[in-house]
């Protein structure tokens, strides 16, 4: 039998995603890009000023402190996501949320039920030809007005283009042995254009929200001073051309206010 995207991402996450594989693939970063991140982090809780009442946490994972932070901020929090090992560890960090096991392709609640949704590194693990309907079920449960804050991926930064090239210059001339293996983690991203199909519904916008992935710092930033100019330079940009960050930038925000 044929495993489907969802099963497959299922099985990663409450194998080993959450047993510590999402640390040791994705969140391996140098001294220097602590405090970066961070103000990534800002950026995001920024996205929710002056919001209150209901929100979900879409696929929300173990919990990060900036989900905590956000959470805070609503008088009600319901989380969903399709791994039950995800859905005890956010308990526990977040003991007043209602959560549900389930997929946000069809997402169980009602029409207009949230003030807000926050989705942060989902939508790209979802099959490719099943994404517009995942966002549109957030958009569908958000109330007019509400706001849904989306955490996607650029598959056009010119740095992921870089760090493939010189990780297969690696590959190349290293021993077998010393290759790291892919994660098997599947994840496909539409080109940033793709969001335009979802104004009939929703106001879009766009903020960046992090330069680099992990993978691609420690293939192309190996030194620390290196990174602390590199992310010196990146929060200028993000400062002063933000438009620029998110057409190069590796993670965007996406954010979609319903109309």
């Amino acid at each position: 039998m044929v495993r489907t995207v969802e099963q497959s991402v299922r099985e990663f996450y409450d194998g080993q995603g959450w047993k510590g594989s999402e640390d040791r693939l994705f969140r391996q970063y140098g001294r220097a890009y602590q405090q970066y991140h961070t103000a990534a982090d800002g950026r995001t809780i920024d996205c929710f000023a002056g919001r209150n009442g209901s929100l979900l946490i879409a696929g929300g994972g173990d919990m990060p402190e900036s989900h905590v932070c956000i959470a805070t901020k609503f008088e009600k929090v319901s989380y969903v996501d399709i791994s039950d090992t995800a859905l005890k560890i956010a308990q526990h960090r977040l003991p007043k949320l209602e959560p549900k096991l389930g997929s946000i392709c069809s997402a169980p609640f009602e029409t207009s039920t949230f003030d807000a949704v926050f989705c942060a590194h989902v939508i790209y693990h979802i099959d490719a030809a099943e994404q517009e309907k995942a966002v549109r079920e957030l958009i569908r449960i958000c109330k007019p007005g509400g706001r849904i804050v989306i955490l996607y991926k650029n598959p056009r930064s010119p740095i992921r283009y870089a760090a493939s090239a010189v990780d297969r210059l690696r590959k190349l001339a290293a021993p077998k042995y010393a290759v790291e293996k892919a994660s098997g983690l599947y994840f496909s991203a539409h080109p940033l254009r793709w969001w335009r199909r979802f104004s009939d519904s929703a106001a879009i916008s766009m903020r960046p929200w992090d330069i680099i992935g992990s993978t691609e710092e420690r293939t192309l930033i190996p030194a620390n001073w290196l990174a602390s100019t590199f992310y010196g330079v990146a929060r200028e940009v993000e400062r002063a051309i933000p438009g620029l960050a998110v057409k190069l930038w590796q993670y965007p925000i996406v954010i979609l206010d319903k109309q």
